[in-house]
């Protein structure tokens, strides 16, 4: 098999199966300037598997900013805010501010009116987190995780309420550590 194949089939570069051919990483023989590399020596070393490599993990800038340009909101800029408190046994911790951490979504958001509204709703929403289960019955709070994860948000048509619960659920897996 030369060097191309060999490439593909292990998912590499030409070059890099060239360097484990004169590393002796795999079998193979150098005919008529050209390397020919064993398949079965191939296999070996294709089950060996590629490098470990850590997982790229998405962190939230909690110091990010998100800058209203237009509507009634012009000039604003808004920064999330995160405050924890005891309460009995229960810790809570509230996240206000949510524009910056899902500016992308907003900016994705093509109606101007649909924007301005969506962000709207999100001035005066929160997330609040909390190690202890919840029971917030039908008073206008979307939950999860039995009331550990609960959000004030109401949800609009371009930014549904389980983004933002999403988002909840990244912000305790962030805060956690």
């Amino acid at each position: 098999m030369n060097t191309t194949a060999a490439a593909l089939q292990a998912n590499v570069t030409a070059a890099t199966i060239r360097a484990w051919a004169r590393r002796g990483a795999i079998a193979a023989i150098k005919a008529a300037g050209r390397w020919v590399i064993d398949t079965a020596s191939l296999a070996r070393r294709i089950a060996i598997g590629a490098r470990r490599t850590r997982k790229q993990v998405n962190v939230l800038d909690l110091n990010a900013t998100y800058a209203i340009a237009e509507g009634p909101h012009a000039g604003t800029t808004i920064t999330p805010k995160v405050r924890t408190r005891q309460r009995g046994d229960e810790t809570i911790t509230v996240i206000r501010g949510l524009a910056p951490l899902l500016a992308d979504r907003i900016d994705a958001i093509t109606d101007l009116g649909d924007r301005l509204h969506t962000l709207t709703v999100l001035m005066n929403a929160s997330i609040a987190l909390s190690d202890t289960e919840g029971d917030f019955g039908s008073n206008g709070v979307s939950f999860r995780d039995n009331g550990r994860i609960s959000t004030s948000y109401a949800g609009t048509r371009d930014l549904p309420v389980e983004t933002v619960l999403d988002l909840a659920e990244q912000l305790r897996t962030q805060l956690a550590k």
